[in-house]
């Protein structure tokens, strides 16, 4: 699995450079330069980069760079701590729902430690990575596309959920405010965090401070259906305080 985690911080780099040579690439990853070009052509068939000659650029549609790869490389460090302050939450045989973020991708090479783990997603690239998990049993909703995402949606997706129990929802969201509210720009995904939450035991909520004070259309969730919040940060007083009269335990870096 390392390289999933070479791959993340080959996006990371990109997002800063916007181009490099795989040359530098090796050099900065202490990697050789025929793994480099293998990692590079994998990512450019997943649509998450561009191959270049002798290197590779940010992943871009003639006028655009796709909006989940730029989503899954911003602020990577404060996914990875929100992960692996997560990973800890999660237990052998777990059935875990897990919704597409971009914030539970780098969860998924921490969940080799387990024996076997059940999860359910409708998060296509999360589905893509979790296959390359033999102790993960992976079911993956269908439904319809969502452009540019990494998401399926719709009402066949919420049904599919309907079926299942689980033990654990992992979810993120866009925004989080003061009035308790969890937020988000799409009211199917508003739809479908709601389903989750009703169909699990435990729910945890990984939200890097970048999302604090922020709200979006769609009114996902209340913090009051949370259990744990999870962040990179210690939050503002007034959030803590919020947290707690919730009934949400917290968990941050010491």
């Amino acid at each position: 699995m390392a390289n999933l985690e070479r791959q993340d911080d080959i996006l990371a780099i990109l997002a800063k450079e916007k181009t490099i040579s795989v040359k530098k690439l090796a050099q900065v990853l202490y990697v050789s330069e025929a793994t480099v070009r293998r990692d590079l052509t994998h990512m450019n068939n997943l649509g998450l980069l561009r191959r270049t000659h002798g290197g590779a650029m940010m992943a871009q549609d003639a006028a655009h760079e796709s909006a989940f790869a730029m989503r899954e490389v911003a602020n990577i460090g404060a996914k990875k701590l929100i992960c692996g302050l997560a990973i800890q939450q999660l237990h052998n045989q777990d059935v875990v729902f897990m919704d597409s973020s971009s914030t539970m991708l780098p969860l998924i090479p921490l969940l080799q430690r387990f024996n076997r783990m059940s999860i359910v997603t409708h998060g296509i690239r999360t589905g893509l990575l979790l296959s390359n998990l033999e102790n993960i049993e992976i079911f993956l909703a269908g439904g319809r596309v969502a452009n540019f995402s990494n998401s399926i949606l719709g009402s066949s997706v919420i049904n599919f959920y309907d079926q299942i129990n689980a033990d654990v929802s992992l979810l993120s969201s866009s925004g989080i405010n003061l009035d308790g509210h969890i937020t988000d720009n799409n009211i199917d995904h508003a739809m479908l965090k709601q389903k989750m939450i009703n169909k699990s035991k435990r729910v945890i909520l990984l939200i890097d401070h970048s999302k604090f004070d922020k709200t979006f259309m769609t009114s996902s969730f209340k913090l009051s259906d949370v259990d744990l919040v999870i962040t990179d940060k210690k939050p503002s007083l007034a959030y803590i305080e919020l947290i707690k009269r919730a009934g949400c335990e917290l968990i941050y870096p010491q």
